[in-house]
């Protein structure tokens, strides 16, 4: 499950990982490992969130 705010509806809610559409894992300049998400609202709008991650180790 994650947290996201809809900014089309304005809820705050959950959405179960099946929701999700699409991932992509990076690392920034920092080392910080950045996760992008696209999933499907309850309300049926398309939206996105960017979660940033601790620091990777090894770096």
């Amino acid at each position: 499950m994650i947290v996201i705010t809809c900014v089309h509806c304005g809820k705050r809610q959950l959405l179960p990982l099946t929701m999700v559409n699409g991932m992509t894992r990076t690392v920034d300049d920092d080392g910080r490992v950045v996760h992008h998400l696209t999933y499907t609202c309850w309300c049926g709008r398309p939206g996105s969130k960017t979660i940033r991650g601790p620091v990777e180790a090894g770096l």
